[in-house]
């Protein structure tokens, strides 16, 4: 029912915990009385997004992960076996998928790029606090060529040391646009090339020894 919106029943019977609504929140109510309390539970997630993925993290027990997505029309998906129970139903441009006691780790992997519009990841008792982050990427800088200026999006997972340093062809160092620690968050950075001439520019970041580096195209 969750998942397809369908029910032969009456809804009311599935409210386990008497929310008022039928939902992973009440799939984990009957695990957790069938199996007993858990008392490691998380207090806080964390969902790192890639164009085909997601991967769940989490400072205790997960007892349930119910998340509604929005695609394109090719778009398929192969939930992790790394759980008790899994499934998902999509129709149209949207799949939702409901993950019962799921391992740390991937959740599912698709296709084709997607976003998450509504979620709920539940420790034994009640949704925890979840924050949704992609994994480390540098955006393509727009616009590029560009004339003064362009722009890069930052994804960090994790918080960390990060460097964004823009380049020369030659190697010689321009500028720093970042050099420091920074929280796990989605950061942009805008290149000023007022003071250097044009031609061909590399701009490069580095995060827990991963590295990205693009071309950029300075037209005065």
């Amino acid at each position: 029912f969750i998942v397809d919106g369908e029910a032969d029943f009456d809804t009311a019977c599935a409210d386990s915990n008497g929310d008022g609504d039928v939902n992973v929140l009440d799939i984990v109510a009957l695990v957790n009385g069938i199996v007993g309390g858990r008392f490691d539970d998380a207090t806080s997630a964390k969902l790192i997004k890639s164009e085909n993925g997601l991967i769940l993290q989490a400072d205790g027990y997960i007892g349930g992960v119910q998340i509604t997505l929005t695609h394109g029309t090719n778009f398929s998906i192969e939930l992790s076996d790394n759980a008790w129970i899994s499934d998902y139903a999509t129709d149209g441009n949207q799949t939702i998928l409901v993950i019962v006691q799921p391992a740390e780790g991937g959740l599912f992997t698709t296709s084709s790029d997607f976003e998450i519009v509504d979620m709920i990841v539940a420790n034994s008792h009640d949704a925890v606090s979840t924050m949704v982050v992609r994994e480390f990427a540098l955006s393509s800088a727009y616009p590029n060529p560009f004339n003064p200026s362009t722009t890069v999006e930052l994804s960090i997972p994790e918080g960390g040391h990060v460097s964004v340093m823009v380049y020369n062809i030659t190697g010689q160092l321009i500028t720093k646009l970042a050099d420091s620690y920074m929280d796990a968050n989605q950061y942009q950075f805008t290149w000023q090339g007022d003071n250097v001439p044009s031609g061909m520019y590399l701009i490069r970041s580095e995060y827990a020894g991963q590295v990205s580096t693009q071309k950029l195209m300075l037209l005065k």
